[in-house]
């Protein structure tokens, strides 16, 4: 592994394309990209901004893209694929945990007051959300970034609490995070559940408030993950670990204290998420909602557990009729292996006092900080 990790600064780097979706928690690449995290790995990555999670999936498909910032259901969706060409995808690293928020319309919120839901009670507000549609005679529209996302997974259990016919009344649409806005004003949907900022700049603009978290309905669920074709991953050995140690160094680093500043100016170019995310810096909108418990995990936690990767395909399973998975197959997915070869090799190389994969605020449990 060395040798190939030297060959590869002699030739300049081994070049990779990534795919991201303008969300808080491609954070990871962003900032191993431009702390030079990637570089110092040997690596020649190129970040390519995609509008939907769909052209995201497309373009890794057709070979556009090595890999991306993905939704954590997105390997399963895209190996199993039953509407499309299945396209195997391996995943060896998460990249965040929680982040997700249930924003609905202010007369959506108003509604479910006036009935005494409250924001600390998922079931009796899924009640109380039914209970409108059923009094209204036409059904509430919600929208999820994607089917195979976590979004659409929690909203789809949050409604369902309510009892067996709560879907009848309830629907969920798919729409990109940066339309979330859009199909607010428009009133196409009174309410989404999407990841950050788009929450917060939702609540911002007084379209709407943020009911729930993802949290709530799952805890501490892995919500977004590095995936790569498999066939690049057979094709590159040497070069998915020193991908997997760039990244998790970034992790690090954003949750070292100090760092939300540059981190949100980083962001917030416009081939990032643009400069939306420069009016999110006071306690009004920190860049890290409270409420919605965004981390990264960082050493030794971003290895994927094929218990909660099992949960999530089992909801996948539960609503999207895509077959069940057996645990081996799970793991032909998901392969925590390559990181713990990727650790194991860092371990041999650098002294425990100079690891600059050690950091703190590296348990998923805890929030990104302040």
């Amino acid at each position: 592994m060395t040798a190939s990790i030297t060959s590869l600064h002699q030739q300049g780097g081994f070049r990779v394309r990534l795919g991201f979706v303008p969300l808080l928690d491609s954070a990871p690449l962003i900032v191993a990209l431009e702390q030079g995290y990637f570089r110092e790995e040997g690596l020649q990555v190129e970040l390519t901004r995609e509008a939907s999670w769909a052209s995201l999936r497309d373009k890794v498909s057709f070979g556009l893209l090595d890999g991306a910032h993905m939704l954590a259901p997105m390997p399963i969706a895209m190996s199993l694929a039953v509407d499309r060409p299945a396209m195997p995808v391996v995943s060896s690293l998460v990249l965040s945990h929680n982040g997700n928020g249930i924003t609905l319309s202010t007369s959506l919120v108003r509604a479910l007051n006036d009935r005494g839901a409250h924001q600390d009670d998922p079931l009796g507000s899924a009640r109380a959300l039914l209970a409108i549609a059923r009094e209204r005679q036409r059904p509430i529209r919600l929208a999820s970034v994607a089917p195979w996302s976590c979004h659409d997974l929690q909203l789809r259990d949050w409604i369902e609490s309510a009892g067996p016919d709560a879907a009848d009344h309830i629907q969920i649409v798919p729409v990109s995070p940066p339309q979330m806005a859009d199909a607010f004003r428009a009133h196409a949907i009174e309410g989404c559940c999407v990841g950050e900022p788009w929450n917060s700049l939702l609540e911002q603009a007084g379209l709407g408030a943020i009911y729930h978290s993802g949290h709530q309905i799952w805890p501490d669920s892995p919500e977004k993950v590095l995936g790569m074709r498999a066939d690049w991953t057979e094709q590159n050995p040497a070069v998915h670990g020193p991908l997997i140690r760039a990244l998790t160094r970034a992790a690090g680093w954003i949750n070292a204290p100090g760092h939300r500043e540059p981190l949100r100016e980083s962001m917030a170019a416009p081939h990032y998420l643009g400069e939306e995310l420069l009016a999110m810096d006071d306690e009004a909108c920190p860049l890290f909602h409270p409420r919605l418990r965004q981390s990264f995990p960082a050493r030794p936690h971003g290895q994927p557990n094929l218990v909660d990767m099992g949960r999530i395909a089992n909801r996948l399973a539960h609503w999207h009729e895509l077959e069940a998975i057996s645990l081996s197959r799970l793991g032909d997915i998901f392969q925590p292996e390559h990181y713990q070869f990727a650790m194991r090799h860092h371990d041999e190389s650098v002294r425990p006092e100079e690891d600059p994969l050690h950091t703190v605020g590296a348990d998923p449990s805890q929030n990104a900080p302040e």
